[in-house]
């Protein structure tokens, strides 16, 4: 099968034979409402299926989310020019000659002044912004992907909705109500706030099944572990990350590393396929947790411009409890991984072996850049402010940090994240093993 995957996130609507896993600890499966039943021909009508899911145009990295809609309402202008002249890392490059007063939204000003290696400054409302920081959303929990029998579930957030009721990623939704199931459509009745009654077919499981949600407010989280063994039976750590946004990550962190501790886990699969980033203060605090014995050393350092060098940041090991000896660190990216992601990778480089900070799957986004974000209460304005450096001084991954030599590994939409089956942590695992991902 011929996979070629990458997220999609609707904000209304957004998120096992070799070897054993155990130990479930983060993953949940409460209320189960969906019920199937075995469908034999589902194996042989998906087999030779090319599932091809485009990425969303202008992913932001940040915050990823449907593109805000900017209503004709004021902002101030002036006061986001002045950003550009300033704080913006290229603030040299900022054109002297523009009319801020013909445009009538944030989002195409930044577009008209911005420097044009810059693939990532925007605006977003404070709404969605403060939603994002406080792990919240609307709707029904998952992203899906048109595909020729329906709509196919790439991501579901960890206790939303969808997750509560047991839908998975790789589920091909084929009706809503009675009705052809498409991304549109679903993603319109996620807004309406009333049950709806779903078919759907399962083919990892060989299954179909049906099932009801209603769409809500909810509050998800963003950090999922587990602790599983390689075929040749070494345990090993599994901790899925989907963002550094947010106030409830460090302790979902901790909850995850404490586990590990207990565990004696020396080898960690980091899943950050779709992690776009956030948070370099949470950043931090992860690196914290992956070395012992390092503290006051650097972990990486925020470059603003020439004019704007007393805003340097430098970041250093800290002690905490629950760090772990780890001997290697396999990372899973996609092109999705950006940002806080990279620099977690980037970061680690220098206090392991080359062989042991690992890579599967696709290069990452390449964004080695930030934003310290600025409002004028009407929007919050994110602009490219600094470089992020490793200890070493390197941070020239604008192209993506490549995976590690024979680990380019296709994302695989019909396994769930963390089934030792699904092929980045199958590869994973076969490389603590062997040594190689293949």
């Amino acid at each position: 099968m011929i996979y070629k995957l990458s997220l999609f996130t609707l904000i209304l609507l957004t998120f096992l034979s070799c070897g054993s896993e155990s130990k479930s600890e983060t993953l949940p499966n409460s209320s189960v409402l969906v019920t199937c039943k075995e469908e034999n021909t589902l194996h042989k009508l998906y087999a030779q299926e090319s599932i091809k899911i485009e990425a969303q145009n202008n992913l932001k990295l940040l915050i990823s989310h449907k593109p805000t809609t900017f209503e004709k309402t004021d902002f101030n202008k002036f006061f986001l020019y002045n950003l550009f002249k300033t704080e913006y890392f290229w603030a040299g490059e900022t054109v002297n000659t523009i009319n801020v007063n013909n445009y009538d939204n944030p989002q195409s000003l930044i577009d008209a002044i911005k420097y044009k290696d810059d693939r990532w400054s925007f605006a977003v409302t404070p709404k969605v912004y403060n939603e994002f920081s406080s792990q919240k959303s609307v709707g029904i929990g998952f992203s899906c992907q048109d595909a020729e029998n329906g709509c196919i579930i790439t991501s579901v957030r960890i206790d939303s909705p969808a997750d509560k009721i047991d839908l998975r990623r790789g589920d091909i939704i084929q009706k809503i109500n009675n009705q052809r199931a498409t991304r549109a459509i679903i993603y319109a009745k996620g807004q309406e706030k009333e049950e709806l009654e779903f078919e759907l077919l399962r083919p990892n499981s060989h299954e179909t099944c049906l099932g009801k949600v209603t769409p809500q407010e909810y509050t998800y989280r963003v950090v999922a572990s587990r602790v599983v063994t390689t075929p040749k039976n070494e345990t090993v750590g599994y901790l899925r990350l989907d963002s550094f946004l947010g106030d409830k990550i460090l302790g979902q962190l901790n909850v995850a590393f404490n586990n590990f501790k207990k565990e004696s886990i020396q080898k960690l699969v980091i899943d950050l396929r779709y992690n776009g980033g956030g948070s370099v203060d949470l950043a931090s605090k992860l690196l914290d947790k992956l070395v012992v014995n390092r503290e006051g050393q650097t972990q990486f350092t925020l470059a603003w411009n020439k004019s704007y060098q007393h805003k340097n940041q430098h970041y250093f090991f800290e002690n905490t409890s629950n760090a772990l000896d780890l001997k290697q660190i396999l990372f899973l990216t996609t092109q999705n991984s950006a940002s806080a992601s990279e620099l977690i990778i980037s970061a680690m480089k220098p206090y392991l072996p080359e062989e042991d900070v690992v890579i599967i799957g696709d290069k990452t986004h390449g964004k080695p850049v930030g934003m310290s974000p600025q409002n004028d209460n009407h929007y919050y304005y994110f602009l490219i402010n600094f470089v992020v450096k490793n200890s070493l001084g390197f941070y020239d991954y604008f192209e993506g940090l490549p995976v590690t030599s024979g680990c380019q590994v296709t994302d695989d939409p019909f396994h769930e994240l963390g089934d030792i089956n699904e092929a980045m942590l199958k590869s994973a695992l076969q490389y603590i093993d062997e040594g190689s991902c293949q």
